[in-house]
């Protein structure tokens, strides 16, 4: 395992603390797309595997000096070993596999695992996860689910996802949130790169707001 490459990739994730989920359709320009989310300040992309031509834009980006680029719905050991070659940072998961977590940190990458309930959430720990997946976050309860999880768990960080928006994300990060996972705002309905520029940067200054 690579520690520094991992342990560096983690002090990153959690010096910028937005994750933006990039899941699009066929034909969506998805590198411009990706580029127009960082220059408005989201540079911490999640690209799923459930986009078409995800690996090939995870290789053009990791290219960049500043990227800080993974992949999503990261779900077998063959996909972490195609997203580590394109150059992931890290790979997250809605779902925990320990096989995956461990090839991934066999690989150099941050393995982000994904919990519901406190036993998966302590499991993805104890399989050796630094950060843990809350998923979905909202329909399981919001900031309020945080704070009941981190009272008996209170030394997994967490990573709540598919909950957190702009007028939410003072309350997830007082309920303990490390970082979060945004998407479908940035990616609102007929998205262009210039409104998804316009997004992660309300995005990017409500995190900032958020820990005034």
């Amino acid at each position: 395992m690579n520690a520094s490459r991992i342990d560096a990739t983690y002090r990153a994730v959690l010096a910028d603390g937005v994750f933006l989920a990039v899941r699009l359709g066929a034909g969506a320009p998805l590198l411009d797309l990706c580029r127009a989310a960082r220059r408005g300040g989201l540079p911490l992309l999640e690209i799923t595997l459930t986009t078409p031509g995800a690996l090939e834009a995870i290789r053009t980006l990791a290219a960049d000096a500043d990227a800080l680029v993974g992949a999503g719905t990261v779900l077998t050991v063959d996909d972490v070993r195609a997203v580590a070659e394109a150059g992931a940072r890290f790979a997250m998961s809605p779902v925990l596999d320990p096989a995956v977590v461990a090839e991934a940190h066999r690989l150099g990458m941050l393995a982000i695992p994904g919990g519901g309930s406190a036993t998966e959430i302590l499991a993805a720990h104890r399989a050796g996860a630094k950060l843990v997946k809350v998923f979905p976050s909202g329909p399981l309860g919001g900031p309020d689910f945080l704070r009941k999880i981190r009272g008996p768990l209170p030394h997994i960080p967490l990573v709540p996802t598919s909950g957190p928006a702009i007028e939410t994300f003072a309350d997830y990060v007082d309920a303990g949130a490390v970082a979060v996972g945004v998407g479908s705002e940035v990616f609102a309905p007929g998205f262009t790169p210039e409104s998804v520029e316009g997004a992660a940067q309300r995005t990017r200054d409500a995190w900032r707001r958020a820990h005034k």
